[in-house]
């Protein structure tokens, strides 16, 4: 049987139970309360063992779980409101308060999450009430977007869906009207989450994750740090629409998450390969990329921040991919031909500590040889595969042909007087007795 474990503050927890009370989903239900956002971390370490899906109230638990939550296993979601309900609050808003132009209303709950809830596509830019677009999304940025907005006299009311920031708007004296999710709403979405799993029960397609993480520079004003960020987005709907790449988008802080069911690992690969190049052409954006492609939702979160962890050690615009039971990478991405290795390779693990040579890119050597044992090595082509000077390659090169696991060669002479560069290749034998 499907289990749900229900993550909310205290008051939204009534409307969902009075939903899960008049209706039969056919599933197990565990309820958490929390009053502050840093109670979700415990709360999950609680129900991920038991749990298909963490169901939210709302999106300030969910997008505080995918920011703090570094090995997320099981699948969130969240009760959302529809364009069309949001519309109908808007239209019954203008109907009560024709005094109040919706350009003079604030809205908590229109957020880069959310897209802002599409609300562009129904209204022209100057009755566009304000939104939320801080992607640091908690408690705190709330409020401060709720006093920017109120002392500079831009708002004369706000619509809010946050329950545990209510008594912060009353001391503000800030107006507001405060929507709980409606027992049709929180019905829905807890069907669409059943259907959703059983759908991915029932097939077979695996689910792949793309995390694509921003690196600002040093000292970055928060103005700026919000263009790269609305830049990175814009590109990645560019990047969906020219290449009818079906994937959805959720942007959490610096971090853009891309989701999508595919049988075909070949054609993902390829795709991932398209996204890398596509956004390291634009050339104004420094990112960091890691996939998962795994059975689950949960699976393939956990490998792309695997990915996305060795992507950033790897320090350039660039990508690896986790796939597979024993969480076996591939990449640099960009490369013509990258390389698989893993971290479950225990025998290079102790050797890359005895001997000094950081075990990231001593597992990259390890998966050069499984790629083409006849490969010859030279510092700059090292350089490439691991992303650090040709002098650290060399310091390399010289503990390995030291163990005699590899051996030096001929050396390729260089045009005019430079000096020849010296080449390697593997000790077949001797490699394979020490890291196999």
């Amino acid at each position: 049987m499907i289990s749900i474990s229900i993550i909310s503050p205290l008051k939204s927890m009534a409307v969902i139970d009075k939903a899960i009370e008049h209706n039969d989903f056919g599933c197990v239900f565990h309820r958490y309360v929390y009053e502050n956002l840093e109670e979700i971390k415990d709360i999950y370490e609680q129900c991920k063992d038991i749990s298909d899906v963490l169901f939210f109230s709302g999106e300030l638990g969910y997008s505080y779980i995918l920011t703090h939550v570094d090995d997320l296993k099981v699948p969130c979601t969240f009760i959302s409101y529809t364009e069309k309900t949001l519309l109908s609050i808007l239209l019954n808003f203008v109907i009560h308060y024709p005094d109040v132009p919706l350009n003079r209303l604030y809205i908590d709950f229109m957020t880069p999450v959310n897209d802002f809830m599409n609300l562009k596509k129904y209204l022209d830019p100057e009755h566009m009430p304000y939104c939320f677009e801080n992607p640091v999304y908690n408690y705190e940025t709330l409020k401060e977007r709720a006093v920017e907005l109120w002392e500079s006299k831009k708002i004369d009311m706000m619509f809010t869906r946050t329950t545990n920031q209510l008594e912060v708007l009353n001391k503000l004296q800030i107006p507001y009207i405060h929507f709980l999710p409606t027992e049709e709403m929180v019905r829905d979405s807890i069907r669409h989450a059943i259907n959703s799993i059983r759908l991915k029960q029932k097939n077979q397609l695996n689910k792949l994750v793309i995390l694509i993480k921003l690196v600002y520079p040093d000292n970055i004003s928060s103005q700026d740090r919000e263009y790269l960020e609305i830049t990175l987005h814009k590109y990645l709907l560019d990047f969906r629409k020219e290449y009818a790449y079906d994937f959805s988008l959720h942007a959490v802080s610096n971090r853009f998450e891309l989701d999508l069911d595919s049988d075909l690992y070949k054609s993902s690969f390829s795709r991932i390969q398209d996204l890398i190049a596509f956004l390291d052409q634009k050339g104004d954006l420094e990112f960091r990329l890691g996939a998962g492609f795994g059975k689950s939702l949960g699976e393939s979160h956990y490998q792309a921040d695997l990915a996305l962890q060795e992507a950033v050690k790897y320090g350039k615009n660039d990508g690896f991919v986790i796939s597979g039971e024993d969480n076996a990478l591939t990449g640099p991405l960009s490369l013509t031909r990258s390389l698989n290795y893993s971290y479950s390779n225990t025998k290079a693990l102790d050797y890359s500590q005895s001997n000094g040579i950081n075990e990231s890119n001593l597992l990259k050597i390890v998966g050069l040889f499984q790629m083409d044992k006849d490969t010859i090595m030279t510092a700059a082509s090292l350089s490439q595969w691991l992303n650090i000077t040709s002098r650290s390659c060399n310091r390399i090169l010289q503990q390995l042909l030291d163990s005699n696991l590899i051996e030096e060669i001929e050396s390729q002479k260089q045009e005019g007087k430079g000096r020849p560069t010296r080449q390697y290749r593997f000790c077949k034998n001797n490699f394979i007795r020490t890291f196999f």
